[in-house]
């Protein structure tokens, strides 16, 4: 099973998202399933049982009226869509697919899932050749609203397949924005077999050799994560929101614990992450931006130019752990931060490693903590690995062609970091870029990064005047900013209680 998964939040955060940024239909869900150019298929479901069903890859699931039909092994099998908790599909259209997880109960739910996975988009995306199609495959700098928060990142390209000695790629805009990208290049890693090449936050390429998943992990309510965290595969922890409320401080973060074994006198770990921000987590972004009003196009200003707007909203940022997580160790004298994750996504969730000094951990169990706010984080994997990276070969490669949809050449300026940017303004632009791949090394496996640097402006309706006593809570009140985001989506899910069929209570 592939190791890398677009996972979109529960149905209501997704619905929040895509219905107050985008346009979305309510449509027969039959022909949501097939017809129009589009396609969908149901690759694998979450039981409200807990037993997790995977359809035949020749044969997956299917819509009809109020049942998922599909077939496992050599039977097939029906389940009612009430009782389906998340369900992953696996859409193709114009030349390309995507793949993502839902959640939701209830065929109006599920209708409206999969309707709004067709038509929500997210920034920018970056599509790989595998040889036949072309496959959404990472969804670099999340989070970059501006050129002052302009960012760097490694994405694995894990459908990424060399053609006739080249790689090709598709850079695209298909959000209400305009994308500014500096550098686009791949990283090429040959490294042993068995072995996982993994970045950090850098893009210092490190190895996994003996990745060691937890012996246990557990909430703060002392329930299981184990289902959910021990495999790196399609099933995600995310907050409960049903259990909480914004205003019981206890309720604004969870506390998630991760038990590892720990060699006798281990100084050094390599945490093992995959894990992104939800799709509520993106939304809040313009949430913020919008409280500026008329004089949003000032805090750009500002920001940029790394004035004090700058730093408050960093500040904040990191103090709420809002799209940075901090990682704490259990050391002996008490729980200690000892690295940080960036979040990213929300349609892709990527594995990062995160290098931890435990020389003040004795024992021999490790114990990792992360407290995630509500809801912005899903977590897939945590695995340490006690091991020292091996050598590997790593070749940075720029695009040998590359042209935007009006034919011009832009090889040169996604050649390097120099603030010189492609910039894409609308909806559907797009570029192909085309790289000759390195001669292999016998007896080596590949894995084909992503590197991007770039930042985005979201096109906004800049409108009345900011909301500035809300904005200090916000940067100075430790907790306001997650309870304030809680309160919102709390009040969008009650004002949409009947059109989504859900309890207003």
């Amino acid at each position: 099973m592939s190791k890398k998964f677009m996972s979109l939040l529960t149905l209501a955060s997704f619905m929040i998202f895509s219905l107050s940024c985008y346009t979305t239909k309510k449509v027969d869900v039959r022909t949501v399933a097939g017809g129009e150019g589009k396609q969908v298929v149901i690759l694998a479901v979450l039981k409200t049982s807990g037993e997790y069903v995977e359809f035949s890859k020749d044969q997956p699931g299917r819509i009809e009226d109020n049942t998922i039909v599909g077939v496992v092994g050599t039977e097939t099998v029906s389940i009612p869509i009430a009782e389906v908790k998340q369900v992953w599909v696996k859409r193709f259209s114009a030349g390309r697919s995507f793949m993502a997880v839902l959640g939701g109960i209830g065929v109006a739910y599920l209708t409206l899932m999969v309707i709004a996975m067709l038509t929500k988009e997210s920034c920018p995306f970056i599509y790989s050749f595998d040889g036949e199609t072309y496959v959404f495959d990472a969804e670099p700098y999340g989070g970059a609203i501006c050129e002052g928060m302009k960012r760097t990142e490694w994405c694995g390209l894990e459908h990424l397949k060399e053609t006739d000695g080249r790689y090709q790629i598709l850079i695209t805009n298909e959000v209400n924005e305009t994308q500014y990208t500096d550098e686009l290049k791949l990283v090429v890693v040959d490294h042993p077999h068995d072995v996982l090449a993994v970045p950090d936050i850098s893009g210092k390429m490190h190895t996994l050799s003996h990745p060691l998943k937890p012996l246990r992990a557990w909430d703060g309510n002392g329930r299981d994560l184990m289902p959910y965290v021990s495999e790196n595969d399609w099933m995600f922890w995310q907050s409960q929101t049903e259990e909480k409320s914004p205003e019981r401080i206890e309720d604004l973060r969870d506390e998630l614990v991760f038990e590892f074994p720990k060699p006798q006198g281990a100084a050094r770990v390599k945490l093992l992450f995959n894990g992104c921000n939800t799709l509520w987590a993106s939304h809040v972004v313009k949430r913020y931006l919008d409280l500026y009003g008329k004089e949003v196009q000032a805090w750009y200003r500002e920001v940029n130019s790394y004035g004090p707007a700058y730093f408050k909203m960093l500040n904040m940022h990191v103090r709420e752990e809002l799209y940075s997580l901090q990682i704490r160790v259990e050391t002996d004298k008490g729980w200690k931060s000892k690295g940080l994750v960036i979040g990213g996504g929300p349609f892709v969730s990527e594995n990062k490693v995160c290098l931890l000094d435990i020389s003040d951990v004795s024992g021999e169990t490790l114990r990792i903590k992360v407290t995630p706010p509500s809801p912005f984080w899903k977590i897939n994997h945590l695995a340490v690995d006690y091991t020292e990276d091996v050598p590997v070969r790593v070749r940075e490669i720029s695009a040998e062609e590359a042209f935007d949809d009006r034919g011009n050449n832009i090889r040169e300026i996604l050649e390097r970091k120099d603030s010189v940017y492609l910039v894409m303004p609308h909806i559907g632009d797009r570029a192909e870029l085309i790289f000759n791949a390195p001669s292999p090394i016998e007896g080596m496996e590949r894995s084909v990064f992503l590197k991007a640097s770039g930042y985005y402006d979201i096109h906004l309706e800049a409108q009345g005047d900011p909301q500035y006593e809300l904005l200090e809570k916000i940067h100075s009140e430790p907790g306001f900013a997650v309870k304030q985001a809680f309160r919102e989506y709390l009040d969008w899910k009650k004002a949409n209680a009947q059109f989504l069929g859900i309890n207003k209570n």
